[in-house]
């Protein structure tokens, strides 16, 4: 049995879905992953689990719609950007996700969904990488000796920044996680010449 897509179009009408989502968005990231429920949600939206269940499916395509809604967004944002140096976006990328943690424990929660049941979430596993690996690489063109290098380079930094959100979230240690972001860059610099 094929699982849908989770960037797939609702299964109502998109206007109503779309404004549900857009509020969804907003508890989640006020709330965070405490709790998150079709039962919890359906109160503060004025609606039932059972009618966010026909307009999103389940609880696992919901979230799935949300981190592809805020992978999007951002994603469009920071491509609406000149790309600049490496360096500029990593501290882009990096500062987004600072200031929106939530964005990132959802992200977290579903790729770890995806190791539970890696057919459900296939579409969401083959671009996690692909999208930000592109982002950084646009901006390694200029920097890196060879596309080769600049490939390498783009999957090291997405990477390392990921790495280093998963010790921020788990330790909270702000200052030792800011180091170690400085001392990387710093290496990258040297690397890049």
């Amino acid at each position: 049995m094929l699982t849908p897509d989770p960037r797939a179009k609702p299964r109502k009408p998109a206007p109503k879905a779309d404004e549900l989502l857009g509020r969804i968005i907003e508890i989640v990231r006020r709330t965070g992953l405490a709790g998150f429920s079709l039962d919890s949600l359906a109160p503060e939206l004025g609606t039932s689990s059972r009618m966010l269940v026909y307009y999103f499916g389940s609880k696992d395509e919901l979230l799935g719609r949300i981190v592809y809604a805020l992978r999007d967004d951002i994603v469009t944002a920071l491509e609406s950007r000149p790309t600049g140096t490496i360096i500029e976006a990593i501290d882009l990328w990096w500062n987004h996700y600072r200031a929106n943690l939530t964005d990132m424990q959802f992200f977290f929660h579903l790729t770890s969904r995806s190791f539970e049941e890696p057919d459900k979430f296939q579409e969401f596993s083959s671009t996690a990488v692909d999208l930000w690996a592109a982002y950084f690489y646009r901006s390694l063109q200029n920097e890196a000796a060879s596309d080769e290098e600049a490939r390498a380079v783009s999957r090291l930094v997405l990477a390392t920044l990921r790495g280093l959100m998963v010790d921020l979230l788990i330790t909270a240690d702000e200052q030792h996680v800011e180091k170690s972001l400085a001392e990387f860059k710093s290496l990258l610099r040297q690397r890049l010449g």
